[in-house]
C-alpha cells in the first residue's frame, strides 16, 4: 500500500522536516491542571476582543465569548482545533461515508493551501504530475512552484478520459519514461470543464493509480454544488477504502469556500495518517496553524447546524446556481453560433465553451471584451502546455439571470466578429438586445 512506504513518494526537500519542539508540547500545555512554562503565548487578558456576536443568514445566531474567545484569539494546535475535529469527522462520515481517525485530518487555509503543500511534499524538480487538459489554474500554479513537467490527458462529458490516461502511461513505460508522481483529479464540477467523473471512471482511475503506483490528489470543492437532484457519486477516497490495493493512495482536499464562506479560507486535507502527518509538519514550519478564530466560527455554525441541516442549506443555495445555469444555457443556444460547443453542467459553477478552430480567445477578450463589456477566462489559462487557445470558461455563479442573458448576447457578438465570413446558410445573426 502507498502509505506503508512513504519515503519513495516524498520530495528531497521534505525529507528533513522535523516536528517543532515547541509545537509538540501544545497538547501537554492544554491538559487540566498543567502548569506550563513552555509556550510563548500572549496572556488572554491582553487580547483586544471580548465578544463577537454572529448572525447567520438563516436567522440563527452565535456568540464567541469567555473561554471560546480566549481560544479563538490564541495560538492553537497545528492540525485541528479540538472542538472542530469531531464535527469534521461527523461531517465527513455523513457526506462521504468515510470515518476518519483524529490523525487523518489537517485543517488548511482553504484547499488551495493543500495543493501547494502537496507539491512541496511530493514533487522534486522534474517530477511529473498527471492531470486533465483543461486543468484548474490554481493547481497548475501550485505545482509549477516545484516542477513544470505535466502529463496531460483529455476530458469529455463523462470527466477525465481514464482509458486515454492508461494508454498514455503504458506508452511511457514502454518508452522507459518515468511515471508521474501525482495524479491530480477534480471529480465533481470540474473547474473549468464543468463535468463530473463517471462512476465507472472513478473505479478505473483507482485501478490505474494502483497499477502504476501513483498518489492521487482528490480536489473536490464542488462536491455538494449540485445542479440536479441526483445524489453525489462516491468519492475516490471512499471507493479506495473499499479496496485494500488503493485505500492508502488518495489524499483528499475538502473546502468550505463554495458552500460556506470563501473569505474564511478554511478547508481540510484527509487521508492516510502518515501522509497527513507530513502536511502537519509543513504547517508547523510555515503558518503554525489555520486561524483559531476562523475554526471557532465554523465550529459554532456546525454545532448549531448538524450535517443534515447544513446540507439542506447548501441544496437550497444551489437552486440559485441552477437558475443561472439554465439561463446561461438558454442564452448560449440563442446567441452563440452552432459551431461553439459546450456541455450542460450538472454540478459546479462553470460552462466550458469550445470555439471554432483558429479563433484566439485571449485576443478576443483583450481586444473586444472591454468594448463590449463582457469578460470570460481564455482557455490558455487552463492549459499545461500552452494550448486551448480557442476555448473560454464562463462562470454563472455571481450574476442574475437577466445579466446572464445580456452577457451571452455580448459574447455572441464577440464570436461572430471573429468568425469573419459565415458560410452560406450557416451561422444565424446575433439578435439585438431584448430580441
Amino acid at each position: 500500500m502507498a502509505s506503508d512506504n512513504i519515503a519513495k513518494y516524498v520530495a528531497n526537500r521534505a525529507k528533513s522536516l522535523q516536528p517543532s519542539p515547541i509545537r509538540k508540547l501544545v497538547p501537554l500545555m492544554r491538559r487540566p491542571g498543567m502548569i506550563s512554562f513552555g509556550g510563548g503565548y500572549p496572556n488572554p487578558s491582553t487580547f483586544a476582543f471580548a465578544q463577537i456576536d454572529v448572525a447567520f443568514s438563516d436567522g440563527s445566531k452565535a456568540s464567541v465569548d469567555g473561554d471560546d474567545m480566549s481560544s479563538a484569539c490564541q495560538y492553537g494546535p497545528t492540525d485541528c482545533d479540538a472542538a472542530l475535529r469531531p464535527l469534521l469527522i461527523e461531517w465527513h462520515k455523513h457526506k462521504d461515508g468515510v470515518t476518519l481517525k483524529p490523525d487523518q485530518i489537517q485543517v488548511l487555509n482553504g484547499s488551495q493551501e493543500g495543493l501547494h503543500i502537496a507539491g512541496y511534499l511530493f514533487l522534486n524538480h522534474g517530477d511529473a504530475v498527471a492531470l486533465s487538459e483543461p486543468a484548474y489554474p490554481g493547481a497548475l500554479g501550485a505545482f509549477r512552484a516545484f516542477t513544470n513537467n505535466f502529463v496531460s490527458f483529455p476530458i469529455d462529458e463523462h470527466g477525465s478520459n481514464t482509458t486515454a490516461l492508461e494508454q498514455i502511461l503504458s506508452d511511457r513505460v514502454d518508452r522507459g519514461e518515468p511515471i508521474p508522481k501525482l495524479l491530480y483529479e477534480v471529480p465533481n464540477g470540474h473547474n473549468p470543464a464543468g463535468v463530473a467523473l463517471s462512476l465507472d471512471r472513478r473505479h478505473h482511475l483507482l485501478k490505474i493509480a494502483s497499477r502504476f503506483d501513483i498518489l492521487i490528489i482528490e480536489d473536490d470543492p464542488y462536491q455538494l454544488v449540485k445542479l440536479d437532484d441526483r445524489p453525489p457519486l462516491p468519492t475516490l477516497q471512499s471507493l479506495g477504502a473499499e479496496n485494500t490495493d488503493t485505500e492508502n493512495r488518495v489524499i483528499r482536499l475538502d473546502s468550505f469556500s463554495k458552500i460556506f464562506a470563501p473569505g474564511l479560507r478554511v478547508g481540510y486535507a484527509s487521508g492516510p495518517a502518515t501522509f497527513i502527518r507530513l502536511f502537519e509538519l509543513y504547517k508547523q514550519t510555515t503558518n503554525l496553524h489555520t486561524s483559531s478564530m476562523v475554526q471557532m466560527l465554523l465550529t459554532k455554525y456546525m454545532k448549531s447546524h448538524p450535517p443534515d441541516e447544513f446540507r439542506a442549506r447548501i441544496k437550497t443555495n444551489c437552486e440559485l446556481y441552477r437558475r443561472n445555469r439554465d439561463a446561461m444555457v438558454r442564452a448560449a443556444k440563442e446567441f452563440l453560433p452552432s459551431s461553439v460547443k459546450f456541455h450542460v453542467p450538472t454540478e459546479g459553477m462553470f460552462i466550458w465553451f469550445r470555439l471554432p478552430e483558429g479563433l484566439d480567445a485571449q485576443h478576443m477578450v483583450e481586444n473586444d471584451g472591454l468594448e463590449l463589456g463582457i469578460l470570460l477566462v481564455p482557455g490558455s489559462a487552463f492549459s499545461s502546455c500552452g494550448g486551448l487557445s480557442n476555448c473560454m470558461r464562463a462562470s454563472f455563479s455571481m450574476i442574475d439571470a437577466d445579466a446572464v442573458v445580456e452577457g451571452m448576447r455580448r459574447f455572441g457578438t464577440m464570436v461572430h466578429r471573429h468568425l469573419h465570413v459565415a458560410k452560406p446558410g450557416g451561422e444565424k445573426p446575433v439578435p439585438k438586445s431584448g430580441a
